[in-house]
């Protein structure tokens, strides 16, 4: 989780907004470990019951498969939890540090908007009739294979609207908000 210390310039609700992100932040990388040790395992097994037995793991490509696209949509919103997506930030070298802290919130007001379409897409794939949707049994629950999608849009939502709710915090209060680390963490 966060530092504490790392923002004690902080306005009481982006103190907030930054702890709550902070616990999804935490739970997704939870999950993202989690993703993977049932990768590995799966895979391992698969492996093993395909080269060394009579009887195959049945399906074990699906749940590959989708345990690789749920942990790709998870990832992009650890990533995003970090404010680690891509940026070009041409325009912001030189601009002041304010306007910079604007140009920051539209962007991510309009990424906050593009995640939201594409979840609310993502949640009309999940709407359709099953036979529509991957039918097969899987050692992966169905339901997280299939709503992948919108379960990495849905964070992605979240993690930016929290990143803008911090930045207008500062703003409103006439201070400028803290430059997001660039780089690997």
């Amino acid at each position: 989780m966060a530092d504490d210390n790392a923002f004690q310039d902080d306005p009481p609700i982006a103190r907030l907004a930054r702890k709550i992100d902070g616990f999804v932040g935490f739970a997704e990388q939870v999950l993202l470990f989690g993703l993977l040790m049932f990768l590995v395992l799966v895979t391992l097994l698969w492996f093993i019951t395909e080269h060394f037995t009579s009887q195959p793991l049945q399906d074990a490509s699906f749940d590959v498969r989708y345990t690789v696209f749920l942990m790709a949509m998870v990832g992009g919103a650890f990533a995003a939890h970090h404010r680690r997506l891509l940026s070009m930030d041409v325009v912001s070298r030189v601009v002041s540090s304010r306007t910079r802290a604007w140009i920051r919130v539209t962007t991510t007001a309009f990424g906050v908007f593009m995640s939201a379409v594409f979840l609310k897409y993502a949640l009309w794939i999940l709407d359709q009739p099953a036979a529509l949707l991957a039918t097969t049994t899987h050692w992966m629950p169905a339901f997280a294979g299939n709503a992948a999608m919108a379960i990495g849009a849905g964070l992605l939502v979240f993690h930016l609207t929290m990143q803008v709710v911090i930045d207008l915090d500062y703003l409103v209060r006439g201070k400028t908000p803290p430059e997001p680390a660039m780089g690997a963490v």
